[in-house]
């Protein structure tokens, strides 16, 4: 499957339509990699309150 480049895309036709579909592909991009990271730091720490770490 060919991906597109929407920003070389919206260079060369300048069109508005272009630059939102490249926008809505960045901010795609960046959900996808929140969502992959949401809990990657779950249970690597403890903090009781009175300097014990476990």
């Amino acid at each position: 499957m060919k991906q597109i480049n929407y920003w070389e895309q919206f260079m060369a036709t300048g069109k508005i339509d272009d630059f939102l579909a490249y926008k809505n592909a960045v901010r795609d991009e960046g959900q996808d990699k929140e969502e992959s990271e949401e809990h990657s730091h779950a249970g690597d720490y403890r903090d009781y309150g009175n300097d014990y770490k476990g």
